[in-house]
């Protein structure tokens, strides 16, 4: 086994490239074998403990007897109590979602405050087979069918290069001892009902369960991967930022018969889910129509899917553009301001870049939301129009209304920023020198 643990430790390049690896260590089983195998390999590793005092005197005589193992090895021993009934009745979370969050909280602070570049749990191939059925039990996508991976950030699984019978065969071949939690053996989670009900029955159906099921995971994986590819593809295509407004273009996709899997990728960052999606998908909603996930709404325009966040802007806040200023940042945005004399500059047309005739500003220039009663003259128009009904003309979606951003001087708004400058501060042939002002959205590009 030693060979195999190995082997498939640098095929996946589980180990950091300096210092000790982070062994999580219960005591159980699992974890005592990765330990014994990262001392048999002669690899450095220091042991990580967390008692989450779930079982009376049981789990403070796990904290010490993983205490003496650490000692044998002659390794770095870290432990840590917690109240994860407190933690799982604040969060509203179960048990185990508790012992999950605390767990990997604190493994990341012993990282931060030490140094450690890789934290190694014990998960081995049949967690991974009932991970698998779990999430295929409760509806997954593509992402939850692939099994735990050996590498995810700092965190790696060595001993997903054995299944549970391997490393039971390996333990009484060395003569390890170990610690059994009790708790193992009840159905009262449900990872324990999969393991002791379902899996069993799958065996009987077929004997070669564990090595079907990486057959199986292998294959999944590079669907997954060629999956990811294509999204990322099609999210070059019909997708674009503009300042915090996320769009979709809908129409370009909605009578592909793979269309709604490749929305539902697209839009979980946001936290939408499948049903609803579909929902809005099949009825093909009239402009105006809105969901809401917990973070953002999600609005129907004109064959695109507009998501923005749920927080309303802040409309008093208001940023200074002084004359030396060559680079703002505002929510959403980044303005990089330049001068160049008016025979060296060449014009755009481009919505993203407001030149302006610098000899007609008064600088500071004010940077702030749109407001009612705000009236400009839009560039080609020798009249005054109201800001709001520019808005209504331009066919600006309702939820970004709020979010147009104004630049002004001495109280004449000169840009209404993304869309058009004032016809008074325009550059003309008299224009000795322009001021350019460049928006970027820091989230990805500005639409043309």
């Amino acid at each position: 086994m030693l060979k195999a643990f190995l082997a498939f430790i640098f095929e996946h390049a589980l180990l950091p490239s300096k210092g000790p690896t982070l062994l999580a260590v219960s005591g159980g089983i699992d974890s005592v074998v990765m330990a014994e195998l990262f001392h048999q390999a002669k690899l450095r590793f220091a042991v990580a403990h967390c008692n989450f005092c779930l079982r009376g005197a049981a789990s403070d005589q796990d904290e010490a007897w993983v205490r003496t193992l650490a000692q044998r090895y002659g390794v770095g021993c870290y432990t840590q109590a917690f109240d994860v009934s407190a933690h799982a009745r604040t969060k509203g979370i179960s048990i185990q979602m508790a012992a999950r969050e605390l767990r990997y909280a604190w493994f990341q602070a012993l990282c931060e405050e030490h140094g450690f570049e890789k934290v190694a749990t014990a998960h081995h191939r049949n967690d991974s087979l009932e991970t698998v059925l779990l999430h295929f039990a409760k509806g997954t996508g593509l992402a939850g069918l692939h099994g735990i991976l050996p590498a995810q950030g700092r965190f790696v699984r060595p001993l997903l290069c054995a299944d549970k019978a391997q490393i039971r065969a390996y333990a009484k071949t060395e003569g390890l001892a170990w610690r059994e939690d009790s708790s193992n053996q009840k159905d009262d989670y449900q990872r324990n009902m999969i393991r002791h009900q379902v899996v069993p029955v799958l065996r009987k159906i077929n004997p070669s369960l564990e090595a079907t099921f990486r057959t199986t995971v292998e294959r999944l994986h590079q669907a997954e991967a060629l999956f990811n590819e294509q999204v990322a593809t099609l999210r070059q295509q019909v997708c674009y930022r503009r300042g915090t407004t996320y769009y979709v273009n809908v129409q370009a996709l909605q009578d592909k018969p793979w269309a709604l899997v490749v929305l539902w990728e697209l839009l979980k960052p946001f936290g939408f889910h499948f049903a609803p999606l579909k929902k809005l998908l099949a009825c093909l909603p009239a402009t105006g129509t809105r969901i809401q996930s917990a973070t953002h709404y999600l609005y129907v325009d004109r064959g695109q899917w507009l998501i923005t966040p749920c927080t309303a802007p802040d409309s008093a806040a208001v940023y200074m553009l002084e004359a030396t200023t060559t680079a703002l940042a505002i929510p959403g945005y980044t303005l990089q301001c330049t001068y160049t004399p008016r025979s060296q500059y060449r014009m755009v047309t481009d919505q993203s870049v407001a030149a302006l005739d610098q000899a007609k500003l008064k600088f500071p220039l004010a940077v702030r939301r749109w407001q009612p009663g705000d009236a400009f003259y839009p560039l080609g128009m020798q009249q005054r129009k109201k800001l709001s009904d520019f808005l209504i003309d331009n066919k600006i979606p309702r939820p970004l209304k709020a979010q147009v951003w104004v630049i002004t001087s001495g109280g004449d708004i000169v840009w209404v920023m993304g869309y058009r400058i004032d016809n008074r501060f325009k550059v003309t042939d008299s224009t000795q020198q322009v001021y350019a002002i460049h928006l970027k959205s820091t989230l990805g590009p500005v639409v043309r």
